[in-house]
């Protein structure tokens, strides 16, 4: 009779509703860190390194939206305000090719991913009005 393998544990970590994944703690900026900065009304992000990262539409919508939340989270909810349903069905895709356009200037952007509420970002998030 054959046995049936066992099947591997996934790859990524469990996220639990409500619960902060562990790299928020980890990654928060100590007092006096570069904060990343908003210019030009939000379509120029700065990198702590000093990058500028220029944003599409939909990427500064994001931020507009985290810039409005005290916590700095990014959920569905608060998405509805800024964004139409069709643009919140790429959402997705949209936060994964900003990383990667961040991560292009040798930064690593601190928007991390909560399961059932949304994104996070745990960094410091500034808006610099004169641009």
């Amino acid at each position: 009779m054959a046995r049936a393998s066992a099947v591997p544990p996934p790859r990524r970590a469990v996220r639990y509703p409500g619960i902060l994944p562990p790299l928020r703690v980890a990654a928060a900026p100590a007092s006096g860190a570069t904060p990343w900065t908003l210019m030009y009304q939000g379509w120029v992000l700065v990198a702590p390194n000093g990058i500028r990262i220029p944003l599409t539409g939909l990427e500064r919508s994001c931020f507009n939206c985290m810039l409005a939340s005290p916590q700095r989270e990014l959920s569905r909810k608060d998405l509805c305000r800024f964004m139409s349903e069709a643009n919140l069905r790429s959402m997705n895709v949209v936060i994964s090719r900003l990383r990667k356009k961040v991560l292009s200037s040798g930064q690593r952007l601190p928007l991390h991913t909560v399961h059932r509420l949304g994104y996070v970002f745990a960094g410091t998030l500034v808006a610099h009005e004169e641009g």
